[in-house]
């Protein structure tokens, strides 16, 4: 790893090697959501929550460089231009765009296994080879079958390989889905020889099975998390985000997670 491109990534981790990333990407393809109105104000409650970095559009990042201008910066370079008519995605966002908005990384799709989404396996490579000439760190969103509800989408096995692929083609950092078991997760940790961050997906129902999902995958080896609607859809995304920050930098249990939570509850 060259000095640039080290500096840039290491930026995103903190000293010990751990990162809370809040994604906030998912305009880009679903429009607005609920949580999700005033991107100004969600970038100032999880910043304060201590987020490591954050995972957004080439537009948040150009529109509100003012909040960005403390934190690490990732920006999603691919998405799918027209999903209400099912096109696959394709990559929109090039590396000199990536540069002037002054981002530290560049992230993109790896599914292998889904049709539609067969060009990202085509496409990252050449992304992740193009950002590495300007010494840009790349980390591939590894999702076999993405995510749909194919029987093996989120099997060890699979989830290994496709962590392992993004890897061979270029990828400095994995985000992935935690598959639910602790010890077998452990197989793709020792197989993908890039840091590995969990997703955190759909909105959940219960805080407390969420944060033990966090606290399972961080104990089985990933180095942090890449969440969006679980933080900015939570009653309280500043406190959400403290209290992964409290599992991931602070190794606190689940009860100093929730504790963090319910404090701030009570407070508003």
């Amino acid at each position: 790893m060259s000095e640039l491109l080290g500096r840039r990534f290491h930026r995103l981790f903190s000293s010990a090697g751990r990162s809370v990333i809040v994604a906030m990407d998912h305009s880009s393809t679903d429009g607005v959501l609920a949580g999700f109105e005033d991107p100004g104000k969600v970038l100032e409650q999880v910043i304060a929550g201590g987020a490591d970095a954050i995972l957004t559009s080439i537009g948040i990042a150009r529109h509100f460089s003012k909040q960005l201008k403390d934190v690490g910066l990732l920006i999603r370079c691919d998405g799918a231009t027209s999903p209400l008519l099912e096109r696959p995605r394709e990559l929109t966002v090039g590396i000199e765009d990536l540069l002037s908005s002054g981002a530290d990384a560049a992230a993109a799709m790896y599914i292998p296994g889904r049709a539609l989404d067969h060009g990202s396996t085509i496409y990252f490579p050449r992304l992740a080879a193009e950002a590495h000439r300007w010494n840009i760190p790349v980390m591939a969103e590894a999702l076999p079958y993405g995510f749909e509800s194919h029987p093996h989408a989120r099997s060890v096995d699979a989830v290994a390989d496709a962590c392992r692929m993004a890897v061979e083609n270029g990828a400095d950092i994995v985000k992935t889905f935690y598959t639910g078991e602790r010890e077998s997760f452990k197989k793709i940790i020792r197989s993908c020889y890039a840091p590995v961050l969990v997703l955190g997906g759909p909105k959940t129902d219960s805080d407390k099975e969420f944060l033990e999902s966090i606290r399972d995958a961080r104990d089985a080896g990933a180095v942090g998390v890449v969440i969006g609607r679980n933080v900015w859809q939570s009653p309280s995304p500043a406190a959400m985000t403290q209290a992964l920050v409290t599992l991931f930098h602070d190794d606190g249990t689940i009860e100093d997670a929730l504790s963090i939570l319910h404090a701030r509850q009570e407070s508003m």
